[in-house]
């Protein structure tokens, strides 16, 4: 299963890359999100795959916290999630977050003058969440603004594993640049 979702999650991530619509695009971070979700993420479902229709795409949902990491709240609210079944949350019938998902995807954008100074607070957190759930994969994803062209870098968590730059991607004319890189344990 998590071989499909890396497979729909680069695919869909290319085909934004591709996108010409996004090349110059002014944008923060629930609009890319959200573009992405409806535009490429949606024509993924498919009965034989993990995602198999809409209702598993979560847009700004919460998922439990993981223990030990100092967090007041027990759920935290994360960009896009994919939940095994439609319309699943993370609360169960006592309203405690104990319930996980497929996939999680995090997002930063870069603008002009704007760094996103959270990037390596989501990424320990998303490191953590993975160790404590190691069949649970997720990406960060980051729109980089302040180059040009503009660039899409994704790194993949699973377990204790973290794949930097595991899908490199160029927004502009063209096949997106693709580069995998070393995986850090």
């Amino acid at each position: 299963m998590i071989g499909k979702l890396d497979q729909i999650i680069a695919r869909s991530l290319r085909k934004l890359a591709e996108d010409t619509h996004v090349r110059s695009w002014c944008a923060k971070e629930h609009d890319w999100v959200n573009y992405f979700a409806h535009r490429y993420l949606l024509g993924e479902c498919s009965p034989r795959g993990p995602l198999k229709e809409a209702g598993q795409i979560g847009l700004d949902v919460a998922v439990p916290q993981p223990p030990g990491c100092g967090y007041d709240k027990q759920s935290v609210g994360r960009d896009l999630v994919i939940w095994p079944k439609c319309g699943d949350t993370c609360f169960d019938v006592n309203w405690k977050a104990t319930k996980h998902p497929l996939a999680i995807l995090e997002w930063k954008i870069h603008r002009p003058r704007y760094p996103n100074r959270r990037v390596e607070h989501e990424r320990v957190w998303l490191r953590n969440y993975c160790k404590w759930q190691p069949s649970v994969v997720s990406y960060a994803v980051e729109i980089n603004g302040r180059c040009s062209p503009t660039t899409l870098d994704c790194t993949r968590f699973l377990a204790s594993t973290e794949d930097e730059d595991w899908l490199r991607l160029t927004l502009k004319a063209g096949h997106p640049v693709i580069r995998l890189q070393r995986t850090r344990q």
